[in-house]
C-alpha cells in the first residue's frame, strides 16, 4: 500500500469517527431536551395547581386569606429592612 492509500485510510477513518461522535452528541442533546422539557411541563403543573388552590382558598377564606397576605407582608417588610 502506498503512502497516500494509508493517508487515505486514516482521513477517512477520522471523517467516519467525526461523524459517530457528532451523532452521539446529537442525541445526547436531543435526549437532554426532552428531559428538560419533561421537568418544564411538570413544573408548569404543579405551578398551576397551586394557582387553583390558591384561588379557590381565596374565594373560600378571604378574610383568612387577607390576615394571612398581609402577616406575610409585614414579615417580609421586616426582613427586608435589615
Amino acid at each position: 500500500m502506498s503512502a497516500t492509500t494509508e493517508q487515505d485510510d486514516a482521513v477517512r477513518e477520522v471523517k467516519s469517527a467525526a461523524r459517530e461522535i457528532n451523532d452521539d452528541l446529537h442525541n445526547a442533546a436531543n435526549q437532554a431536551g426532552r428531559k428538560v422539557r419533561g421537568m418544564i411541563d411538570a413544573a408548569g403543573d404543579e405551578v398551576s395547581y397551586v394557582s387553583d388552590r390558591l384561588t379557590s382558598e381565596f374565594q373560600t377564606n378571604p378574610l383568612r386569606s387577607g390576615v394571612i397576605a398581609l402577616g406575610v407582608g409585614v414579615l417580609l417588610g421586616a426582613l427586608l429592612r435589615r
